[in-house]
């Protein structure tokens, strides 16, 4: 129930008054959600965020006309004493549906001109038109119920740090651009003609800074921004719960992501996360962050086919990165009409496939797809990765790139756990990723890049191949980092960081950079780093994933009280927008030819 303080223009709100109120006279203010003119009989239903409140005109002696002038939407204010409803007229369907407030008194407020949308009309608006008038979706009660679910999780996950002793701490927004995997965002300075700053991709080097600095346990919920192609589950600028320990192991890292977890999601006392290195999970699930509300675990049987007669599998088998993955769906669990089975070109298609090989086994025989090229022998190799034996459906994904072959298999799982209805929507299922590979290896170009970001620290027994100078040995160098996963949504990750100024002068240079480009790019983070760094460790959660994942939606947009769209528009305000000339002017910037919209 929502508290008041004395002074507010009304008494109660609208889903308040029950069958112990009759006989209060009371005063609500709220929109004009119906009005029903019977005659002799008028009715309004006042909403408010809290509910519905009905008000009824018999005791009414003002001029009831006066209330065909009010619109749809429209705020009032009414005052009048509650009332028990007729036996016929009770809403069982409404917590206030017992009772009705007889007007003596009614005000208008704001008279509303006729809105582009009802917030709870039958047809809901198409969203490009919910975002232009994305004050009026906030009325609904699916919008106000998530934003609500919104700040008790932050609230939450404040009070789940602030018991372990740690310091809410704000850092800057105008920093310094550095590289964190996507663009940066930038703000031209006017004090500083030809000099920007960049809207930070995450505090990174400044929480690293405050352990420097002897602040030991740090956190915030903070704004991060990234200029990326966007996605469903992603937005330009984004929350995250930003935290920095000192002296953490492992185990700690994973203890406080547990204790975050446990109290945001309400999970019980027991709660515990598994755990699975960063190799399994690829080799069972094709993904780094997979849904592990169902099974339908992948094989690597790559080896089973090096000597095949199926030429195209082969030739897989025997390329240096090549992968053949299998997946088994017994007939226990579905069968697929061969129609479905030819669509699965579509399911992989996006992600470089060409196509889904198969076969069939029933009553111990093998039919269709490409079970000429499967004798008894590589069968029963087949059954023997599998943890599903009997009759069932053989489905493969293979490629030369076993990144393809991987993303491949995990879109066939996904869609398989929607197809055959294996997810319980109402259950949350928590996964710890560790041990990822430090650094990403292009092959072609033998160059590497961050995994994580340029701050995360090699493992303890990597270390002599980490200094290797055959980069093709480098890349198999594991990481101190750490994924949490849920639902098949990554909602938060971090590592254990280099404190060695050797170590880290070493990742530079592994990246590419020249000493004069590191010492420009982070200088003030070397310098630092000569000065006694402790080791430390972080982590950080995403925000409007989580709200995302407790609201049981699949768009990020919704949790999100005023979101752009795919493009990174805001349609209600029309933003990006082009400065104007004397903006553009003080600011010592001009535009390129043809580019920028007037």
């Amino acid at each position: 129930m929502a508290k008041n303080l004395p002074g507010s223009m009304r008494t109660h709100h609208c889903g308040e008054l029950r069958e112990s109120d009759i006989g209060k006279t009371v005063t609500l203010c709220g929109w004009m959600n119906k009005y029903r003119n019977l005659g002799s009989l008028h009715f309004i239903d006042l909403r408010d965020k809290y509910g519905i409140t009905q008000l009824g005109f018999e005791a009414y002696k003002g001029d009831i006309e006066e209330l065909r002038k009010f619109s749809l939407e429209s705020v009032i204010l009414a005052k009048g004493k509650v009332i028990p409803r007729p036996g016929s007229a009770q809403n069982a369907n409404m917590v206030t549906g017992m009772v009705e407030v007889q007007v003596e008194e009614i005000r208008l407020l704001s008279l509303a001109e006729e809105v582009p949308f009802l917030p709870h009309g039958m047809v809901q608006a198409t969203e490009d038109l919910r975002l232009r008038y994305r004050y009026l979706d906030l009325r609904s009660k699916k919008l106000q119920d998530i934003l609500q679910l919104r700040s008790h999780a932050t609230r939450k996950a404040r009070e789940a740090l602030y018991a372990l002793d740690f310091n809410e701490i704000e850092t800057p927004i105008l920093y310094k651009t550095t590289p964190e995997g996507a663009r940066d965002y930038i703000v031209p300075s006017r004090v500083h003609p030809g000099k920007v700053y960049a809207l930070p991709q995450s505090p990174q080097t400044l929480k690293q800074l405050l352990m420097i600095g002897n602040t030991d346990k740090y956190f915030q919920i903070c704004r991060c921004f990234r200029d990326e192609d966007l996605r469903a589950d992603r937005q330009p600028e984004f929350t995250q719960i930003d935290i920095e320990v000192s002296f953490p192991t492992l185990e700690y890292m994973k203890n406080l992501a547990t204790h975050l977890v446990k109290n945001v999601f309400n999970m019980p006392e027991d709660f515990e996360i598994m755990s699975i290195p960063y190799d399994e999970v690829m080799r069972d699930y094709g993904s780094d962050k997979p849904d592990v509300r169902f099974g339908l675990k992948q094989m690597d049987v790559t080896s089973l086919f090096k000597d095949s007669s199926f030429a195209t599998f082969s030739e897989v088998a025997s390329a240096q990165y090549g992968m053949i993955k299998a997946m088994f769906i017994p007939t226990s669990m579905g069968t697929l009409a061969r129609k479905d089975i030819d669509g699965l070109v579509e399911i992989v298609k996006p992600y470089g496939g060409k196509g889904v090989a198969w076969f069939k086994v029933e009553n111990s025989q093998v039919s269709g797809g490409i079970s000429k090229f499967i004798d008894p022998n590589l069968l029963s190799s087949l059954y023997e990765k599998s943890s599903e034996k009997g009759d069932g459906l053989w489905l493969f994904c293979a490629d030369k790139n076993f990144n393809v072959t991987h993303d491949c298999a995990d879109a066939l799982r996904r869609h398989f756990g929607k197809h055959f209805k294996l997810i319980d929507p109402d259950k949350y299922a928590f996964l710890w990723v560790y041990d990822f590979p430090l650094f990403d290896y292009d092959a072609d170009a033998n160059t590497l890049g961050a995994k994580h970001h340029p701050f995360t620290r090699p493992k303890d027994e990597d270390i002599e191949l980490y200094y290797s100078e055959d980069k093709s040995k480098v890349k198999d160098v594991k990481a101190y980092a750490y994924d949490i996963v849920c639902n098949g949504y990554e909602i938060g990750g971090g590592s254990m960081r280099i404190f060695d100024n050797k170590q880290q002068s070493r990742m530079f240079e592994l990246l590419g950079f020249s000493p004069e480009d590191a010492q420009h790019q982070f200088g003030f983070f070397i310098e630092a780093l000569k000065y006694g760094t402790p080791p430390h460790a972080g982590m950080a959660f995403g925000m409007d994933r989580i709200v995302m994942l407790l609201a049981k939606t699949d768009s990020i947009r919704d949790v999100i009280a005023f979101p752009k769209t795919a493009s990174a528009t805001d349609l209600m305000a029309s933003s990006p927008s082009r400065p104007s000339e004397a903006q553009t002017k003080e600011l010592g910037f001009k535009w390129l030819e043809n580019l920028g919209a007037k």
